[in-house]
């Protein structure tokens, strides 16, 4: 099971009352739910009686042959939004409710079970491409848009938010979707990421489950091509490119920073209240006033009892030391 959204799918059904509706085929024109949503997924549809002002638009689930709709959860109706009694000839159709737009960004949650399911194909690649005229000549389109940022939702580590990339089709041949850290794939990101058989194939797809912990910022790419697709933004408490503040962090307390130096096996915390100031070299001068630290020393830096840093000289160590406490704290 998955939810899906697709254009053009409506069908005629005799169905009456407030239960599940049996679909009746396509409308002249359009496709019907099992070709444009598919069996066992759930979608928005819209119900309306013909002749009438009789409307319904909700939540629904289709059952394994697409042949009947759930009226799951009602969302707006001519009936003060509840189930509507229909007493003739209706028309079924897939729609965007308002919500999806009056809402400020809402992300329907994708469980393990049921994932959201993102359609991957692939054509030439436009002027509309954020690397248009770089790379590969080919670009990934998903739901039919070309190469779009995204954005990816999950906080709760025990209910990852789950989406999927349906490779199945033909066009996806030898273009198998990744996640990195880099536009230029220099380093892949792979927690969470499921793959499933051949892209081009049936059952092919690229999965990843997204959490607080997923980097806030992903590139999807293809593992063979250059620069086929473009990046996802992730609400996260991790942060993997560099964090750069304006004139002031000011802490919750209002009192103090807390600096945690790993040295790969154990970490050191240093309380720091007062000004921290950074030298041109890479090393780190802490008033010293306020200023309480364990003293800690690796082949990186030193941080000696009253909190001051210092670097080593080779520049690499000086960078790593800088991340970890470049920070200027005016309390």
């Amino acid at each position: 099971m998955a939810f899906k959204l697709n254009d053009r799918v409506k069908e005629s059904s005799s169905t009456t009352g407030t239960g599940t509706f049996t679909l009746g085929g396509a409308v002249t024109g359009f496709e019907t739910f099992a070709a444009g949503i598919g069996g066992g997924n759930t979608t928005y549809y819209c119900i309306f009686e013909n002749g009438t002002n009789n409307f319904e638009v909700g939540f629904g689930t289709l059952n394994g042959g697409a042949s009947t709709l759930a009226r799951t959860n009602i969302i707006s109706s001519s009936n003060s939004d509840a189930a509507v009694n229909f007493a003739g000839a209706t028309e079924v159709f897939c729609t965007v409710p308002g919500a999806k737009i009056s809402l400020p960004t809402p992300e329907e949650y994708g469980s393990s079970s049921a994932p959201k399911i993102i359609t991957v194909k692939v054509g030439t690649k436009t002027a509309a491409h954020p690397y248009s005229g770089q790379g590969s000549s080919s670009a990934y389109f998903f739901d039919g848009l070309e190469s779009p940022a995204i954005t990816f939702s999950g906080a709760d580590s025990s209910y990852k938010y789950y989406y999927r990339f349906d490779q199945a089709d033909s066009t996806n041949n030898g273009h198998p979707l990744r996640f990195y850290l880099e536009a230029d794939k220099s380093t892949a990101y792979t927690t969470g990421v499921t793959t499933n058989g051949t892209p081009g194939n049936s059952g092919a797809y690229t999965q990843i489950a997204v959490d607080a912990n997923t980097p806030n910022i992903l590139y999807y790419q293809c593992s063979s091509h250059s620069l086929m697709g473009n990046f996802a933004n992730v609400i996260s408490n991790y942060v993997n490119g560099t964090l750069t503040v304006g004139s002031l962090l000011k802490m919750p307390d209002n009192t103090s920073a807390k600096i945690l130096v790993a040295d790969g096996t154990s970490y050191q915390e240093s309380a720091v209240s007062g000004d921290a100031t950074i030298a041109s070299g890479g090393a780190l001068t802490l008033a010293n006033s306020g200023v309480t630290a364990a003293s800690y020393t690796n082949s990186s830096i030193t941080v000696d009892a009253k909190g001051r840093v210092t670097s080593a000289s080779n520049g690499t160590a000086g960078a790593t030391a800088g991340f970890a406490v470049a920070m200027a704290i005016a309390l």
